[in-house]
């Protein structure tokens, strides 16, 4: 790793930033910071959460059916608020959220179990954040036993983008690791992995290789739209709404009648 500049992080902290001329891959330097930058896991200027979601979720509806049976289970790593794990539950996909960090406001009841398998994972807005992405995929690999991640993080083309790209984000001091489709590619090999880009922020690392259908999807923003409106309409999913809606009245009657009753008070 090489040094290409250095910034002010949180307006306070002077930061190295390094590159690897061999894969691309740009990172600060080991990022003593990041304890302050959570202090709020979703910072106030990320106007984009509810829109990012939203497309992911169109985006696994068109991809997932293609790849994965209809009772296939994922889990949603670092998935913040769990938005996107209610959309997809409403949708009938049994995801599942985890986020040690953050609360969910939005997927109380699907947290996954300590040893949920998963067909799939998911990483959205999560590997910027990582100092090491290659011991966080792995381990998350081995504790749900399986080998595909769908993920989003922004990529670079070319030389170090110059010190004005938005996506470094100085301000808030979350963001210490970015990478080119190269980066993504040689860090898929690591990993025993195929690297399929859909967009510069789009991508899918998996060990099963994806039919030539699931890789046309992947490949043109049209098929997306159509398979994601075929899969609505045509698969048996049922929605799993009303099921957490229950699920989650059984937890509250089951925490009621496990506290004790209150003191009866004294008569005189």
């Amino acid at each position: 790793m090489e040094v290409i500049f250095q910034e002010t992080v949180l307006r306070r902290h002077r930061v190295a930033y390094l590159t690897c001329r061999a894969c691309g891959l740009i990172q600060t330097e080991p990022p003593f910071w990041l304890e302050e930058a959570y202090e709020s896991p979703i910072t106030e200027g990320d106007t984009g959460l509810v829109a990012r979601n939203l497309e992911h979720c169109r985006f696994l509806e068109a991809f997932l059916p293609l790849v994965f049976p209809s009772d296939a289970k994922f889990v949603d790593l670092a998935a913040g608020y769990g938005l996107l794990t209610r959309l997809l539950r409403d949708r009938g996909f049994h995801s599942f959220s985890t986020d040690p960090y953050c609360p969910s406001l939005f997927a109380g009841v699907s947290e996954p179990g300590q040893d949920l398998q998963a067909d799939a994972l998911f990483a959205f807005e999560v590997m910027e954040h990582l100092p090491d992405p290659l011991a966080f995929i792995e381990e998350n690999f081995r504790k749900h036993g399986c080998r595909t991640l769908v993920f989003s993080t922004l990529t670079f083309a070319g030389p170090p983008p110059a010190k004005d790209w938005w996506y470094y984000d100085f301000a808030s001091g979350q963001h210490v690791s970015f990478y080119q489709k190269g980066t993504l590619a040689h860090l898929a090999a690591r990993l025993g992995c195929q690297y399929y880009p859909v967009t510069a922020g789009l991508h899918v690392f998996s060990a099963k290789p994806l039919s030539v259908t699931a890789r046309w999807v992947l490949r043109s923003r049209t098929l997306r739209r159509f398979s994601s409106l075929f899969f609505r309409l045509a698969r048996p999913h049922k929605s799993l709404t009303w099921d957490d809606h229950l699920e989650c009245l059984r937890r509250q009657k089951s925490h009621q009648d496990s506290e004790p009753p209150p003191p009866t008070a004294n008569k005189a």
